[in-house]
């Protein structure tokens, strides 16, 4: 019984190797496609229903079969092998996770000691969706006793715990100031694999320090991601390095197991022809950065549409107060879809009370229905002045909990969204460079949870070397509060009417 146990091992271990350069062979061989139980006979297979991977997914395999064999096949003319480099733009869904899982799994088995990193843009990509793929696939291979997997490393089994560096795949988040995860991965005659998932987001920084490592032994770079920005070193994969590399873009809709209908959805809400649908259906980079919340296209269309002149809509009237000695404070309006008749006004380093003057004289001038300011910092003394002069303010929290919560964060991001679809929709801005260039630079995120905007903080763009989006911020105030049209009640007051026609000295009839 012992030997016969010895002697399937050594089966297993000769089928196993003889696909050295065929991994579209070993994922076919290693799993049980199509079959009703796991390899012990009892076990229900998730599988049982998937005849193998997608076309694309079999493609690409099937190309770096190739370039194996060249390398090999070069050894006898002393050529040195070629790096293998591959990048994956994709639409959401199509499977890209499987193939990290099959590619870790296929060199672990048939290249004894391997050494790889297989890193992410956040660690909770890693941590929750990429790693925990390879354990999924790892419980279903028929030489799963091989290796142990744990919560960052994959590694063999056989050897003991000083010599398991030598053999394994570590899970790690690495940043542009710590890349540690990437030295000492030298592996010299031996195989290296670098995997890069949502490589979008990993810093320039990484790329470089990946390259490097890849200087040594068999080399395999392997990039994948949703390609949310038309720049940087995912997207130069595709265009400015193409030579270097083994490009391919994933329709969403052309992979079996995805939701044809849901996507569907997406071209109807978004069209054929937005950014959203190219990168979260066509695997297509998009016109600006994906996590870009306007386009510049949106913005120019705005500054240059037709404005017809409705002076019965109300008026909002939004200050966003400087906090820091750079930064500017800003008055401005918005009627309707007006945002461009009534010049900005903006100054800098002035105190709250030289502040809150200039608000009083500015509501004076145009009679708002509404006056808009974050309670934040400064703005906080400036609503303090202007209420015991009399003045009705609303006052905004941008970290308060949205009324739309199931789609934004915070208050902010909301102002934001709505502001957006004004833009998009309808609005009017002027033709200010400031406003224009921080309603394209500013970045969203999702949160951990529940998938819900949140907005890029100045001090996050400040650290991108960017201004803060004091103009852009103000407009978006303006979405805080919903005022009726004049011509729905004529006897209702503005805020301020009484202070403005009596107590205030900058006022104005």
């Amino acid at each position: 019984m012992h030997n016969h146990k010895i002697s399937t091992e050594i089966k297993l271990a000769e089928d196993i190797g003889s696909f050295y350069a065929d991994p579209l062979g070993f994922v076919m061989y290693v799993f049980p496609w199509g079959d009703e139980f796991l390899h012990d006979g009892e076990t229900a297979n998730p599988l049982k229903n998937k005849t193998g991977p997608e076309p694309w997914q079999r493609e690409l395999l099937v190309k770096m079969g190739e370039h194996i064999q060249n390398n090999v096949d070069g050894v006898d003319f002393d050529i040195e092998p070629d790096i293998w480099r591959s990048a994956v733009a994709s639409g959401h869904g199509v499977g890209k996770s499987a193939f990290v899982a099959w590619v870790s799994y296929f060199f672990m088995s048939t290249r004894a000691d391997t050494r790889g990193v297989v890193t992410a843009n956040t660690q909770f990509q890693l941590e929750d969706k990429t790693w925990p793929e390879l354990a999924k696939w790892h419980g279903l291979a028929i030489n799963r006793h091989w290796f142990e997997w744990t919560a960052t490393s994959f590694y063999f089994k056989a050897y003991p715990e000083d010599k398991r560096k030598n053999y394994m795949l570590t899970a790690a988040t690495v940043s542009e100031t710590r890349p540690e995860a990437f030295q000492g991965l030298h592996n010299v005659d031996k195989t290296v694999l670098v995997i890069f998932d949502e490589a979008s987001a990993i810093h320039s920084k990484i790329w470089e320090v990946a390259d490097g490592a890849l200087t040594d032994g068999e080399g395999f770079f392997l990039a994948f991601g949703n390609p949310t920005r038309p720049d940087g070193d995912f997207a130069d994969c595709f265009d400015k390095h193409k030579a270097l590399y083994h490009t391919v873009h994933v329709d969403s809709r052309e992979v079996s197991h995805t939701n044809k209908k849901a996507l569907q959805g997406i071209i109807n809400k978004y069209g054929i022809d937005d950014d959203r649908t190219k990168v979260r259906v066509y695997g297509q980079f998009p016109s600006q950065s994906f996590d870009g919340f306007i386009s510049l296209n949106v913005v120019n269309d705005a500054v240059e549409r037709d404005y017809v002149y409705d002076g019965q809509a109300g008026l909002i009237m939004a200050v966003d107060v400087a906090r820091y000695g750079d930064d500017l404070s800003i008055i401005g309006f918005r009627q309707g879809r007006d945002a461009r008749s009534r010049p900005m006004r903006k100054y800098s380093k002035l105190g709250n009370v030289e502040m809150a003057d200039r608000v009083a004289e500015a509501a004076g001038r145009e009679r708002p229905d509404a006056i808009v300011i974050e309670s934040t910092g400064p703005g906080a003394g400036v609503i303090d002045i202007l209420r015991f002069r009399g003045f009705r303010i609303t006052e905004i929290h941008p970290g308060a909990n949205a009324i739309d919560h199931e789609h934004y964060a915070n208050r902010r991001a909301e102002i934001w969204g709505l502001g957006r679809d004004w833009i998009v929709e309808q609005g009017c801005l002027p033709d200010d460079e400031n406003m224009r260039a921080q309603l394209v630079a500013i970045r969203y995120t999702l949160d951990r949870q529940e998938q819900r905007y949140l907005m890029e903080a100045k001090k996050d763009m400040k650290k991108r070397g960017l201004s803060s989006p004091d103009e852009a911020d103000m407009l978006m105030l303006t979405f805080a509060v919903k005022v009726a049209r004049r011509d729905a009640n004529h006897n209702r007051k503005r805020p301020g009417t009484k202070a403005l026609l009596h107590d205030d000295p900058l006022g104005e009839m």
